[in-house]
């Protein structure tokens, strides 16, 4: 018998045409969820639609817009479940990095995330799971990574202090912690040479000593959105290293 834990929960999963979005996005569908994939690329969007099949839909979107994320949810009629995994990151020496690119960074990754709660919620019933992403950053304390870890922390403070918020309306608020995941797309200013030696020595700090899969990712955003006693949560999902 198929699992149907979210039959005719209708899901929006930012960053869901590649890596963990996408990795979420199969989990609930499988689980029946009906799942909005959302992203910028749309040729990406449709072949996860088509992989995904009949439970899919995709609608292109830059979440760094408010204007496109607010006529993202004008579609919507109810949002039961809102997951937001589109990400980037920004490398780099404090004096070396400008400030321009820290400000994309952030309309991005924190205030695109802002602005799709800000947007779901209204379509939002009793029952409804937010949940966010941030990343290891927060407690690793990452040199070369200060805007990264300023927007991961932000991020796991606004789970928090929205869990308490909306806990009387039902709503649940819960985030995911990402370490060092494989096959993400996540844009990055390191060329990949960088990336490689980057890659090799975290592993090494690594208690499990392996990067992270998206579907490794993907059962926690199950488990979140199923589990119906958890919110303020935020669940580290780095092989132990934040335990470091």
């Amino acid at each position: 018998m198929m699992n149907q834990t979210l039959a005719e929960k209708v899901a929006v999963i930012t960053g869901g045409g590649s890596g963990i979005g996408y990795a979420t996005a199969q989990r609930f569908a499988s689980a029946g969820a009906r799942v909005v994939l959302v992203g910028r690329n749309i040729q990406r969007l449709d072949e996860a639609v088509q992989r995904i099949g009949n439970n899919a839909t995709a609608i292109s979107t830059d979440v760094s817009d408010e204007q496109q994320v607010k006529q993202l949810f004008d579609q919507l009629k109810q949002v039961d479940l809102l997951v937001t995994c589109a990400g980037g990151a920004l490398f780099g020496s404090v004096e070396a990095i400008g400030l321009p690119l820290v400000r994309e960074l952030f309309a991005t990754r924190f205030f695109g995330q802002l602005a799709a709660a800000h947007y779901a919620v209204p379509k939002m019933p009793s029952g409804g799971v937010i949940i966010f992403c941030s990343g290891v950053a927060d407690i690793v304390g990452l040199p070369f990574f200060s805007a990264g870890t300023a927007i991961d922390g932000a991020i796991n403070a606004m789970t928090r202090s929205l869990a308490v918020e909306l806990g009387p309306r039902g709503i649940r608020v819960n985030a995911i912690s990402p370490g060092l995941i494989d096959d993400t797309n996540i844009q990055t200013n390191m060329s990949r040479e960088q990336l490689e030696e980057f890659t090799d020595t975290t592993v090494q700090a690594i208690p499990l000593k392996r990067m992270g899969r998206p579907n490794d990712v993907a059962d926690a955003a199950y488990f979140l959105a199923t589990c119906q006693y958890v919110s303020g949560l935020v669940i580290e999902v780095d092989g132990g290293w934040s335990a470091t």
